[in-house]
């Protein structure tokens, strides 16, 4: 605490979170105010509180004043709102000579700084020297929040506080990458965070970054950043109790589903437009699929609520798309179901995933498939041709019991929405399925899939590797006879000619929204929320 314990100001300000802590706690705030003649403590409103914690019914802070008044050394208690945060506007309602601050708050904090020293008032740091484990909400996290998605965030230390926040935010919150003044560590990888050289953020725009200064000794960083770059920056090390309302001052309720949703439509956006081009440009013609289509038409782009992108196509076009796989730009990865190996089955769904991105998923089974699984992507879909009579059934039989043999080189983890009759039946497939090479079932399940390919008597098509229960549904062949150009966002892309009937068999009264409870974001059969995802800059 860097007080000057040989001057006694005439009056100190402090604003702090001053609920659920034992005042007995706070030395430092005693410390402080023992240094003025007169010592003012600010406590936040009940709209602050909820703000903060979301659901604060028993705050009461008329109740919080009157105890903080019986302090002996505090002086005057008063209740902020939202405007009085601003330590310039606390100054003008509550004139004192010395204001006690618990974080440098990057920008906020300089301009506050200046204000301070052209009003003779002195801005004293109550930053403890070390780096202790808060309960609860922090106040790095409030930042962290509020840039969600919007900057790059970047770690400048890579010690024991680097650490710290990995293990506590970098789950969530991943950098971007980190910088370190030690020239050993320069192009290696800790934890699985880049370390560069500082220099680099010369080439950063500063409106563009946030920096988590990871270090107990800040000051010379801070200097250090000066000489590089007007960056906006926070440090790890903090009083929490005073840092939270420093931060919120800056507080901007954010909505994680309206911007995590709009993030992962801008990354479809990118795939859809990458997967459209290679498509024209090798003749390969596609056809958007399920809620990709449905959007293009009742809402000529994305579903508000969607987060996923699909498409179909003949096994014809999808064999001539397979060679020019390596077309895609290189933030895009195409994965063939073969990929996995001989010994791992996800599904027989091909798909173009973003490379930078990611789900938070059952750990096991991401290993299991080398993180093939927690993408984001879009699925291509095979369209076979089949009948109604009993071959087609037969066809689409054999089809389920194959796919149920795979299950045998499944992760266990996907099972979890298996119940009664399917459970039965899954567990005896895998058990036979066990003794059977995948490669051989794979390539069984393909010459079923394409019995019927070069029938011309064959009136239906069906989506062949998707789930189970969609190889009941049969659309008649003329609905894919040719693909027409519609709009999709600022896109022009493929949908069948006879896409109303195509929506009609698979939504029913497609143009009709549904309840306001289902409109949620989905991936596959797993409701995500907006906090599995991770967020990763493009190189």
């Amino acid at each position: 605490m860097n007080i000057n314990t040989g001057y006694k100001w005439k009056t100190g300000y402090c604003a702090a979170n001053a609920v659920d802590i034992n005042p007995l706690q706070f030395a430092w705030m005693k410390k402080a105010a023992m240094q003025c003649e007169r010592f003012i403590l600010g406590i936040p409103d009940k709209q602050i509180m909820t703000a903060l914690f979301e659901k604060r019914d028993d705050y009461n802070p008329v109740c919080i004043r009157d105890f903080w008044k019986e302090i002996k050394w505090i002086d005057d208690v008063v209740i902020l709102d939202f405007e009085s945060l601003d330590y310039r506007r606390a100054f003008e309602k509550s004139s004192f000579d010395v204001c006690f601050y618990g974080s440098r708050y990057g920008l906020g904090f300089e301009r506050d700084n200046a204000f301070m020293k052209a009003h003779n008032v002195f801005f004293i740091p109550l930053i403890p020297e070390k780096l202790s484990l808060a309960e609860g909400k922090t106040a790095i996290e409030l930042p962290l929040e509020q840039i969600f998605l919007q900057k790059k965030l970047i770690l400048f230390g890579t010690g024991i506080y680097f650490d710290f926040f990995l293990e506590r935010y970098g789950q969530k919150y991943r950098p971007a990458y980190a910088v370190d003044n030690n020239k050993e560590k320069w192009g290696r990888n800790k934890n699985g965070v880049l370390v560069c050289d500082p220099s680099v953020l010369r080439e950063e725009k500063p409106e563009n970054i946030l920096i988590i200064v990871c270090s107990k000794k800040y000051q010379p960083i801070l200097e250090q950043m000066k000489e590089l770059g007007d960056y906006d920056y926070r440090l790890l090390l903090c009083r929490n109790e005073i840092a939270l309302l420093e931060e919120m001052n800056f507080f901007e309720k954010v909505n994680k589903n309206e911007r995590v949703l709009k993030r992962i439509h801008e990354i479809n956006y990118g795939m859809l437009k990458e997967f459209d081009r290679v498509c024209r440009l090798h003749k390969v013609q596609y056809f958007l699929n399920y809620g990709s289509c449905l959007g293009a038409i009742r809402h000529k782009g994305f579903i508000p609520w969607d987060n996923d992108v699909d498409v179909c196509m003949t096994r014809e076009n999808y064999e001539k798309l397979f060679p020019w796989r390596d077309d895609f730009n290189q933030i895009y990865r195409f994965v063939s179901p073969d990929e996995l190996g001989k010994k791992k089955y996800y599904d027989c769904v091909p798909r173009l995933h973003y490379k930078k991105a990611y789900i938070l998923m059952d750990e096991e089974a991401c290993r299991y498939y080398e993180n093939q699984n927690n993408r984001i992507d879009l699925d291509m879909f095979m369209i076979d041709k089949t009948y109604d009579t009993w071959k087609g059934k037969f066809q689409r039989f054999e089809l389920a019991l194959l796919y149920g043999l795979m299950n045998a080189y499944r992760h266990n983890s996907l099972f979890y929405d298996y119940s009664g009759l399917m459970k039965a039946a899954n567990f005896v497939l895998r058990l036979i399925g066990r003794g059977i090479p995948l490669d051989w079932l794979k390539k069984r399940t393909d010459r079923v899939a394409k019995r019927f390919n070069n029938d011309s008597e064959a009136p239906y098509y069906f989506i062949s590797n998707c789930a189970l229960c969609k190889l009941k549904l049969l659309f008649p062949a003329e609905i894919f006879d040719k693909a027409i150009d519609v709009p999709f966002e600022d896109l022009s892309v493929m949908i069948p000619v006879g896409y109303d009937e195509f929506l009609r068999l698979i939504f029913g009264d497609y143009m009709k929204y549904p309840a306001e409870a289902e409109r949620v974001p989905h991936w596959g059969r797993i409701l995500i929320s907006p906090d599995r995802f991770v967020f990763e800059e493009a190189e």
